[in-house]
């Protein structure tokens, strides 16, 4: 007999929502087939059958799971199954909201509901059978007070943030950027391999290309031997990019992983398909995890400088400003228009000092533009 345990799925979060059985209980499966879906605070998470057997759940759906929880067996059919749970009960009983008949709550779900004071006739009238966290976010942003609570997505970047300024001692410098050449530089690229290619990808493959010669840029900050012990760097095998993505459904920074390896073409293609993700509520954590520096995209014309924080567990972070335009004289003395950005890096001024991380925005400006 197979135990499906929870595995640990990222560093912020330290339980889970059970959100989808996707193999009935006592159903056939084999090795590597998706059994349940698991919603962590950014993603949700497929696990896979261990190995071939019959499914036996000991969670329901609505559960809330923690690390290392037991919430199915596996049978060979040799052995007589795990009973099974109270078909209207959930791994850590939630309770429901009416206090027994009724849809499961799960316990996110109950503690927002108790916390607001939300009447159970407007849970009941959702009509689901499982009431998530996210599902009371919604009734609580219809209005039910003068304050209503953080989605979960920008709980964990509250989270982030909190933990950045708390424990990252950052600096911050900018450069300006003559965007022009890059920008016909991109266009023509696009044109070539049909794809839509701006900055933001140019951005992406000059900073990876770059990793060799800045890997303190791409460093992790560890304490060496334990908590207390002095701070030591650990270098990171390749450039792990994050990109920031806000479609307006939160703020997400998937990954693009070896983004050295990739084209500007796939490094595009890679970008849309994240976009979509993130309008679709669609990222799984292996998307989101592994990152080891963040390019941040500040789109809004009217923005011309902008601080990132620095992730924890990282060194640095790029801001990337939308384009400007203004007057200037060329080399012979005539006023020429052109359009500029601003790219800027914060940084770990433990790891990093102020005359390498100009160096290292003048090395990506050249790159943006070769």
């Amino acid at each position: 007999m197979t135990e499906l345990r929870v595995p640990k799925l990222n560093n912020n979060d330290t339980e889970y929502l059970l959100v989808e059985w996707l193999a009935e209980d006592g159903a056939a499966v084999v090795k590597g087939d998706p059994v349940v879906v698991l919603e962590t605070s950014k993603a949700a998470e497929e696990l896979m059958a261990e190995a071939d057997g019959v499914l036996r759940w000991t969670a329901r759906t609505g559960a809330t799971c923690r690390p290392g929880d037991v919430i199915a067996h596996l049978s060979d059919g040799s052995a007589p199954p795990p009973s099974a749970p109270d078909p209207g009960a959930a791994a850590t009983d939630p309770g429901t909201a009416d206090g027994g008949s009724g849809p499961i709550v799960t316990a996110p779900a109950q503690a927002l509901i108790d916390e607001y004071g939300v009447d159970p006739a407007r849970i009941r009238a959702l009509g689901k059978k499982v009431i998530k966290q996210v599902d009371v976010l919604a009734l609580l942003e219809t209005g039910t007070g003068d304050t209503q609570p953080l989605p979960p997505v920008q709980r964990a970047v509250a989270a982030a943030v909190t933990r950045s300024h708390q424990t990252i001692p950052a600096a911050f410098t900018a450069v300006k950027l003559d965007a022009g050449p890059a920008i016909a530089r991109a266009r023509a690229l696009g044109k070539e391999v049909r794809a839509l290619i701006g900055l933001p990808e140019l951005l992406v493959s000059a900073v990876a290309s770059l990793h060799g010669q800045f890997p303190m840029c791409f460093a992790e900050p560890v304490t060496a031997g334990g908590p207390g012990g002095e701070l030591a760097v650990r270098p990171s095998p390749g450039p792990n990019v994050g990109v920031t993505v806000d479609v307006g459904n939160g703020l997400y920074v998937p990954v693009l992983r070896d983004a050295d390896r990739l084209s500007v073409k796939e490094i595009a293609e890679r970008l849309a398909a994240y976009r979509t993700k993130a309008a679709q509520g669609a990222f799984r954590e292996d998307d989101l995890a592994g990152g080891n520096i963040v390019v941040t995209l500040h789109t809004d014309t009217a923005v011309l400088l902008a601080v990132p924080i620095v992730f924890p567990g990282q060194t640095c972070a790029l801001s990337l400003c939308a384009p400007q335009h203004e007057f200037a004289l060329d080399s012979a003395g005539n006023v020429v228009k052109r359009t500029t950005v601003t790219l800027g890096l914060a940084f770990d001024h433990r790891l990093v000092n102020g005359r390498e991380a100009a160096m290292f925005l003048n090395a990506i400006r050249k790159a943006i533009t070769a």
